[in-house]
């Protein structure tokens, strides 16, 4: 029974070769004139299971794939076919290759994106950098022209001052020896009465208290009384007319927030206002004057602080004199 059984499995197995696993599963199953219920019996396997399998259905619902292929290897020494067939067929397993190729890691291009910015940050803060000295070496080159101006005509304000005070020193002392000029009794006497009343009567007392001259004393006596009184009447007009100056410059002084007067031959002067706003900036001559008014704060800079003189809401602002160039803020801090 046993040879006969074998020579049919083997029958089988050399005519089924074009059959599927499940076909030569049930045809095994026949050969052996077993029904799928004793198979079950046997093999402990479920009817669904045997007929699924029979039916080339070798994935099952809720089933491992790793189970199913143990089912077949149950299935398949039960009906004493070859092992071989049990890898046939595909159980829903996934297949790993062996030799796993190695594949080179893409770079991502975000690198050389990166780098592109971040050259293109180092060229931007570069040249932000660049610009910066730039404009700072701009100023400093300005400034120290200004302060090399204001230098070499130093010495040239300090001669000139001092040639002023000689020509004004000169110019005082030639009026002085001009006034002595010849002038009759009857020329001096209307102008001492009309000027001066005081001078008059000085005049008349002087006058009867001498002895009687002799007639050489007389022009000497004559001449010195007419140079001293035209040099009263001179220094009393001179006196009105500066007091009168001295007056007119302070009422203009009170009138003004900030003035600047050039008393010297020239200076640089630079003021500015609120928010930096620039309100003169130049180099100034002798008797030109600046006022400002309206403004909260100012900024000042002075090349030549000896040839200035400065005012700030009437009174005068002491300048410190020392051959460098002063700054200040007004008002006072």
């Amino acid at each position: 029974m046993m040879k006969s059984v074998n020579s049919q499995q083997e029958q089988l197995h050399v005519n089924g070769d074009g059959l599927t696993l499940g076909q030569q599963l049930r045809a095994a199953r026949e050969a052996l004139n077993l029904s799928i219920a004793d198979v079950a019996l046997k093999t402990n396997l479920k009817k669904s299971h045997i007929e699924s399998l029979e039916n080339d259905i070798f994935i099952l619902k809720n089933v491992a794939p790793t189970f199913v292929r143990g089912y077949v290897r149950n299935y398949v020494k039960f009906l004493r076919l070859p092992e071989a067939l049990i890898s046939s067929v595909n159980y829903g397993e996934v297949t790993i290759p062996k030799e796993v190729t190695k594949v080179s890691p893409v770079k991502p291009s975000s690198n050389s994106q990166g780098r592109s910015l971040k050259y293109l940050t180092i060229l931007v803060l570069l040249a932000a950098l660049g610009m910066t000295l730039l404009w700072w070496w701009q100023g400093y080159k300005k400034d120290q022209e200004n302060r090399e101006q204001l230098v070499n005509s130093a010495p040239i304000n300090i001669e000139a001052v001092g040639t002023s005070n000689e020509t004004t020193a000169t110019t005082q002392s030639i009026p002085v020896q001009q006034s002595i000029v010849p002038v009759t009794t009857s020329e001096i006497a209307p102008t001492v009465a009309t000027t001066e009343p005081a001078l008059t009567e000085k005049v008349e007392v002087v006058a009867p208290t001498e002895a009687k001259p002799s007639l050489d004393e007389v022009p000497a006596a004559t001449e010195t009384t007419q140079s001293e009184t035209v040099n009263i009447l001179q220094n009393t007009q001179a006196e009105g007319a500066q007091t009168q100056a001295t007056e007119q410059q302070q009422a203009a002084i009170g009138n003004d927030e900030l003035r600047i007067e050039i008393t010297g031959p020239q200076s640089w002067i630079t003021v500015r206002g609120a928010k930096n706003k620039r309100l003169a900036e130049k180099l100034y001559n002798n008797g030109e004057t600046l006022t400002f008014n309206d403004n909260e704060q100012y900024r000042l800079t002075i090349g030549a602080p000896a040839n200035v003189k400065l005012y700030y809401k009437g009174q005068e602002v002491p300048l410190k004199i020392d051959g460098r160039v002063a700054r200040i803020r007004l008002p006072l801090q």
